[in-house]
């Protein structure tokens, strides 16, 4: 019985191990893929109220321009509530440009309130540094994609 537990047990090891893709090792991630999953990270923080990975991922002097010129820094995204139920924020087209210790993030936001609110598309433009302990995001502009448009 034993005998059987312990192969049991390694099938369903060996058997994860082949499930779970696993990245090919190339060396260390680019600077612009690390900096396209900060931005996927600082999606869902923002959107569960994650004051702990906000903080970590926001530089000190952090400010963002929302449609309307609404401003915000990193104490207003830090002091900022959960979204509520059933609200979503999803990233497309995520484009990223590395220019030494700075980078360029563009792409287009899906933003969703709440449930029962029709989706708002926001386009992008975020900026970060790249400090000693990694990126941080500084800045932030959003403005709504015009249907449409280019």
């Amino acid at each position: 019985m034993k005998r059987f537990i312990v192969l049991a047990a390694i099938g369903a090891l060996a058997s994860l191990a082949v499930a779970t893709p696993r990245p090919v090792d190339n060396g260390p991630i680019s600077d612009a893929l690390q900096v396209e999953w900060l931005e996927h990270q600082w999606t869902q923080a923002a959107s569960a109220g994650d004051r702990s990975m906000l903080n970590d991922l926001l530089d000190d002097k952090f400010f963002e321009v929302f449609p309307g010129e609404i401003r915000r820094d990193k104490r207003d995204m830090l002091a900022a509530t959960a979204m509520p139920s059933g609200g979503t924020q999803q990233l497309e087209d995520v484009r990223v440009q590395v220019l030494d210790n700075v980078a360029v993030a563009t792409g287009i936001n899906h933003y969703t309130p709440a449930l029962g609110y029709k989706a708002i598309e926001y386009r992008f433009t975020d900026v970060f540094v790249k400090r000693e302990d990694g990126w941080r995001v500084a800045a932030s502009r959003m403005r709504r994609k015009e249907t449409g448009s280019i």
